[in-house]
């Protein structure tokens, strides 16, 4: 069991200060321009944090892992959005308390173990709650696709959900309200909804090793569960209106007169119905499951080694990011997000074959 307290201040040096940038120009003079706000009670955000833990171990085969936590953050720091007239668009606050608590489990166990053959697995798992407690504003630090409000995860996402098409005119829908069934196709008239969080309730990963006689073999998994990620790029890589390439997918499944049950609205040029702004249509599940890990080994028997003076010679071949299995909504390269749940011209995860040699004189 342990209970601390940590502050942190990973911010700018002078952000609760008023300063200057100097090296601008305002018709073609040496011009001065405001940089940063000051702001004097801004201050470290500060972590309380309780961890409860106990180790278990039977047989001398099988590890388990338990750890309870519950950490609190106060005057959680946050860049505030504010007008643009002010010429400058965000300013340094402590906005929030959050919590975060949950769940850490692991397990190592060895299967069999002979005098030729060993198994062993393993598995890890963190199931986390995160919750924005209170702010220290008078209404919700609300952005482009999320939101900062008490009682909800924190940057839960809110945008205007999207409910499929009018299959008789090809324009998009909407739902009119914050709660409700009632749809509009005038995407202005749209209310937005909380529709999820970007952070996992559950992550981890397992794996498993295998040596018969003088080859190995291991593999390993990664998964996250339970949550969403926001493409926002997808209007310029296949979606948008707007002059760009489109995918195949959007090419043939969308609507038109003689295809009134297709998968997508109406394809216009400029975008008059408003099809690809922000909403929901482009917000996916970031379940998945990867294939992190595989490798194939051989050690040659040290009695042929040791003829040459080798006291190991090991060949193997190594594969990583063999696959990555994605929730059936999920369009993109990579469902691994940034911490507020963008993807956005992310590459693909690389698929790396490694061969090599191991060799211990």
């Amino acid at each position: 069991m342990s209970y601390g307290t940590v502050g942190n201040q990973d911010i700018s040096w002078y952000a609760s200060r008023r300063y200057y940038t100097v090296q601008k120009k305002y018709n073609n003079l040496p011009a001065m321009t405001l940089d940063n706000f000051a702001n004097p009670d801004l201050s470290w955000e500060t972590s309380k944090k309780l961890d409860i833990g106990f180790d278990l171990s039977l047989l001398n085969r099988i590890h388990w892992t338990v750890d309870y936590y519950n950490e609190t953050t106060s005057g959680a720091l946050y860049q505030t959005p504010i007008s643009m007239t002010t010429g400058l668009s965000t300013m340094y606050e402590n906005l929030a308390s959050i919590r975060n608590r949950g769940l850490e489990i692991s397990l190592n166990t060895t299967l069999m173990q002979t005098k030729e053959l060993s198994w062993n697995l393993y598995a890890n798992l963190t199931w986390n709650q995160n919750k924005v407690l209170k702010l220290n504003s008078d209404k919700p630090q609300e952005g482009t696709f999320t939101v900062v409000q008490e009682g909800y995860p924190y940057g839960e996402f809110y945008m205007k959900e999207y409910a499929g098409i009018d299959h008789e005119t090809g324009k998009p829908l909407w739902y009119l309200n914050q709660s409700g069934d009632k749809t509009t196709s005038n995407y202005n008239a749209a209310a937005k909804r909380y529709l999820g969080s970007p952070n996992p309730k559950v992550l981890g990963g397992f794996g498993t090793s295998l040596t018969w006689k003088d080859f190995d073999f291991s593999i390993d998994f990664k998964y996250r569960l339970g949550y969403k990620v926001y493409n926002a790029s997808a209007i310029y890589t296949g979606f948008g209106m707007y002059g760009y390439s489109v995918l195949e997918d959007v090419a043939l499944n969308s609507w038109t007169e003689n295809n009134k049950n297709a998968k997508y609205p109406q394809y216009i040029s400029g975008d008059p119905y408003y099809a690809s702004q922000y909403s929901s249509r482009f917000l996916y599940s970031g379940n998945f499951l990867r294939i992190n890990h595989i490798i194939l080994g051989y050690t040659v028997p040290a009695r042929w080694t040791q003829k040459a003076f080798i006291q190991k010679l090991r060949v193997y071949l190594s594969l990583d990011n063999a696959y990555t299995f994605t929730a059936k909504d999920f369009v993109g390269y990579n469902p691994e997000t940034y911490a507020n749940g963008l993807i956005a011209w992310q590459y693909p995860a690389n698929r790396t074959f490694i061969g090599g040699i191991q060799l211990t004189f």
